[in-house]
This record gives C-alpha cells, sequence and structure tokens, in this order.
C-alpha cells in the first residue's frame, strides 16, 4: 500500500521567466504543506506529502517571485564554479545546503550563506595559524608588540600603530606560507619605522632576503582581499 501511495513521478524540470531550473522533490508522508527551497542556483527542492504534478507545478508558479529572487542572490553571493583561496591553492565553488567543507580541490558551500560561511573559516584559520607565526618572527627579530587582532579587510593586510598594536586580516590565509610571513615581517617591522622608509625595508631585507619579489606577488592577488 505504501509503495504505490509513493510511486508517483514528479516533475524534473521547470523554466520561470526564461531561466531552468531543476526539481528535486522529497515525499514526506505527514507533511500538512510543501515547503520549497532553492539549493543552488538552478534547482529547487520540493518537500510535501504526495501531491499530484500539477499541484506541484502550481505552488512553483505561485513562489515564483520568490524562487527567482532567491536565483538573482545566490548569483550575487557567490557564483557557482567561482573561485575560493586557500593557502594559495584554488579551490572550485559547488553549492550544497550543508556545512561548508573542502574535499578534493572543491569547497562547498550554502551560496545562500557563502559570504558568512567563508569569512568565519578564515578567521578561525587565521586564529589557529597565524599567532604562532607572529610570536615565533618576533623572536628571531629580537621584537616585542603589545597585543595581536584580527579585522577583515578590504583594502590592507595588515597595520601597526604606536601601541605596538599589530592587526592582520584574516584573508591572508588565502596566500602562501612565503606571503604570510612577509606580512608578518613587514608588520613586525613598524616596530622600529611606523613609515615605509629605506631603513624600514633594511629591516625586513636582513630577515627575508630578496623580499621584493615577494612584496609583488602579494600586489598581483591583492584582488583577493575580500
Amino acid at each position: 500500500m505504501l509503495r504505490k501511495l509513493f510511486s508517483f513521478t514528479p516533475p524534473t524540470k521547470i523554466s520561470l521567466d526564461g531561466v531552468d531550473f531543476k526539481i528535486k522533490h522529497s515525499l514526506r508522508r505527514n507533511m500538512r504543506k510543501m515547503i520549497i527551497r532553492v539549493e543552488n542556483k538552478y534547482e529547487i527542492r520540493l518537500s510535501s506529502s504526495k501531491v499530484s504534478q500539477k499541484n506541484l507545478i502550481l505552488f512553483i508558479q505561485e513562489n515564483k517571485s520568490w524562487v527567482l529572487n532567491q536565483h538573482e542572490n545566490i548569483k550575487d553571493i557567490y557564483p557557482i564554479e567561482s573561485s575560493f583561496y586557500y593557502l594559495n591553492t584554488h579551490y572550485t565553488v559547488k553549492h550544497h545546503n550543508e556545512k561548508m567543507r573542502i574535499q578534493d580541490k572543491m569547497v562547498y558551500i550554502n551560496p545562500l550563506k557563502a559570504k558568512l560561511h567563508t569569512d568565519n573559516f578564515y578567521k578561525k584559520q587565521a586564529k589557529a595559524y597565524l599567532p604562532t607565526r607572529v610570536q615565533l618572527w618576533s623572536e628571531r627579530m629580537n621584537l616585542s608588540y603589545n597585543k595581536l587582532g584580527f579585522r577583515l579587510a578590504k583594502k590592507r593586510w595588515g597595520s601597526c600603530n604606536s601601541r605596538k598594536n599589530i592587526s592582520l586580516n584574516p584573508y591572508m590565509m588565502k596566500l602562501s606560507y612565503e606571503m604570510i610571513d612577509y606580512i608578518i615581517v613587514h608588520e613586525l617591522s613598524h616596530l622600529v619605522h611606523l613609515n615605509h622608509s629605506k631603513k624600514f625595508y633594511e629591516i625586513i631585507e636582513r630577515y627575508l632576503p630578496g623580499h621584493e619579489g615577494i612584496e609583488k606577488s602579494i600586489k598581483d592577488v591583492s584582488p583577493r582581499l575580500g
């Protein structure tokens, strides 16, 4: 009896204002209403008890404006097949509705929460990795700082102020280990010179000979900020 009840074939595709969507339908025997979600840019998921194909299509059409709005939001937040960088490695973005994960050069992200999840990822990785590197380099350079903080920013990788407080941008975790170390040495050097004078760069050169090449590489990837 149950097998017969769940044996109908739901629709698999629909076009809304020229946008084609795949339809996935989950049968829930005791559901009293239908639930609709846009799972990625071109996929609609419906959950309901057994209903006719006609009613499923009608329900989607009744929610057309909402579906198309979600479709546009996904495009604006994180385009499918776009780029994600971690430690200078490129990962292809794939959309799904579960927790963010990295696997086999792919990063799986809920597109409606992509910015939140990726920012949290970079902050978590930065707090786990950067303090140890800052401490290591401060000891090598025999320089003492006051506080180390983290702040997401779109225009700078880090900063150091006259109170000897250093702030690092968690987006640094997009870069290579070599680039990360350069930014740390750069900010620690500001403990001695709060400018970009010749003497300032002499400190960097002392600890990172040939640093100009690393600095150029960082400038080349600066669009990864934010």
